[in-house]
């Protein structure tokens, strides 16, 4: 008897990552790591954001799951390491997909929620990036999505890894508690739509120039907030991108995890990573979001 089976892309944040707390919307990324899950009825406990997809689901009127589901992330690590790619996302729209046997909005809304319940609060974007696949624009969810162009023309997204993980609920909760967090979310807000807007008119130019306004801006705030959004080994590739017409900012809340590098060249991302210490990530944007696997049976 074949089993239900989905998968589902992780994401990087390409712009917006405070500002969409604040009522911004945020510019992400569905990349090529997928996560896939499947009904188990040999499944272990589950983890907390598969528990709570379960739960909403019953309680949205679904069948209670007879199997278990069992979820594989692990094309999200890098051996031992978290590469910090929006695991807990995909695999809370794969857990509620399996949960209510559905593939639309309301199996979205629902994945938001539980992935909210489990962690604490977030934007839900990475939810939806992981729902829709391709480059995304929107608001905290739920909020209309503005599907992007895939890539911009005479640039490359590549993904470099830090190696250190960082606790996001911990940045987030003390970017709030800083008095200046709402300013300056709302800076980094009107950045985001400038960027937003010069990817869909393919002005790369301008967006880069973005992108680097970002990474300051970025840099500003953790130091005011004493928070290390941007490390010095981010900063160090921040620098070398610049030098070489490039640029480069952290991706989600910062302090490791991943960075993001837009450049003309291949050769300015293995001079950026070589130069700062850190990993290319063998990722690309994933223009395919939730998907029905085909299970052995």
């Amino acid at each position: 008897m074949n089993r239900l089976t989905y998968s589902a892309p992780g994401k990087v944040f390409l712009l917006g990552e405070y500002g969409v707390l604040a009522g911004g919307r945020a510019m992400v990324a569905a990349v090529s790591r997928r996560a896939q899950g499947t009904t188990n009825p040999a499944a272990p406990p589950p983890t907390p954001v598969v528990a709570a997809a379960i739960q909403l689901a019953e309680g949205h009127g679904c069948k209670r799951l007879g199997d278990g589901i069992t979820i594989d992330t692990r094309a999200f690590y890098d051996g031992p390491i978290k590469l910090g790619l929006g695991s807990s996302a995909a695999a809370a729209m794969i857990a509620t997909a399996l949960a209510t046997e559905q593939e639309d909005e309301t199996a979205l809304d629902l994945a938001v929620r539980a992935h909210r319940n489990a962690a604490g609060g977030g934007s839900g974007v990475d939810v939806a990036a992981a729902f829709y696949g391709g480059v995304i624009a929107s608001a905290q969810q739920p909020a209309p999505v503005s599907p992007l162009p895939s890539r911009l023309r005479g640039l490359e997204l590549y993904i470099l890894a830090t190696k250190e993980a960082t606790s996001t609920a911990d940045f987030i909760a003390r970017a709030q508690a800083y008095s200046g967090f709402v300013a300056a979310a709302q800076e980094l807000s009107r950045f985001a739509e400038e960027g937003i807007a010069a990817w869909s008119k393919q002005d790369a130019a301008r967006f880069l120039s973005v992108v680097a306004l970002v990474g300051r801006r970025l840099e500003r705030l953790g130091a005011d907030a004493g928070i290390p959004i941007v490390t010095p080994v981010i900063a160090e590739a921040m620098r070398i991108a610049g030098r070489h017409g490039a640029a480069a900012k952290p991706s989600g809340a910062g302090g490791g995890d991943v960075i993001v590098l837009f450049a003309a060249e291949e050769k300015v991302a293995d001079e950026v990573a070589r130069g700062a210490g850190l990993t290319r990530i063998d990722a690309k944007v994933d223009p395919v979001g939730l998907r029905r696997e085909r299970a052995p049976g």
